[in-house]
């Protein structure tokens, strides 16, 4: 990484920590007292729910500021996965507090478009290119914890919130209880059978560059 890339690495990692400092203020306002200010907050249904996601999405911002910010220059595969997911967290939480997301959305915003300068055009393509996939199956996880925290029984929106993170975690293994206990929807047994296909194509993906790795020294001998 030249000099000009770590910094606008750091200043991305500086934007995304005043960004997420903010997010987490408007997460606690949205959950302590969203139903009283619904001009502010976007008068929501689950406010507790959606300020408490709010705050943990705005903590993990501030993990990818701080990954910024180190003192060794981040890869071009970690700077693709912070602008996706800075990008993300800078879309789902614009329908979480409403207005208060104003200042936070447009500070995390700026920051993944500063880290996707630092990273590069070039190699942000190649690398989103290498694992479009994954990446696709995270989206998918951000928005079935986005679906579960609007989840009126509050055993759905558990099963969903351990649904939506294990999915972007492990892949696909726990989407199969949030789409039991919603079978009456057409939305989330779709979804959990989408990511399957997904997670299935991801992981042949992953065995087949594996093995082209590991043969290309031999064909090369």
């Amino acid at each position: 990484m030249s000099r000009n890339q770590a910094q606008l690495s750091i200043l991305a990692g500086r934007l995304a920590a005043i960004g997420a400092r903010i997010a987490i203020v408007a997460g606690i306002a949205q959950a302590t007292i969203g139903s009283r200010i619904p001009e502010w907050s976007g008068n929501k249904h689950q406010p507790v729910a959606l300020g408490l996601l709010t705050v943990a999405l705005g903590a993990s911002v501030l993990v990818a500021a701080r990954t910024l910010r180190a003192a060794t220059a981040p890869s071009d595969e970690t700077l693709t996965a912070i602008t996706l997911w800075l990008a993300l967290v800078a879309l789902v939480c614009s329908t979480t507090v409403g207005r208060l997301w104003a200042i936070p959305g447009a500070l995390i915003l700026a920051a993944a478009g500063v880290t996707l300068a630092a990273c590069g055009w070039h190699r942000f393509r190649s690398v989103v290119a290498t694992h479009w996939l994954r990446g696709l199956l995270g989206v998918l996880g951000g928005f079935e914890l986005l679906m579960a925290v609007s989840a009126a029984p509050a055993v759905s929106m558990a099963a969903g919130v351990v649904a939506g993170g294990a999915m972007i975690a492990v892949l696909v293994a726990a989407t199969v209880p949030f789409a039991a206990l919603t079978w009456w929807t057409v939305v989330t047994p779709l979804l959990t059978v989408v990511a399957v296909a997904i997670g299935l194509a991801a992981s042949t993906a992953n065995v087949r560059r594996t093995r082209a790795l590991v043969d290309q020294p031999a064909a090369i001998r």
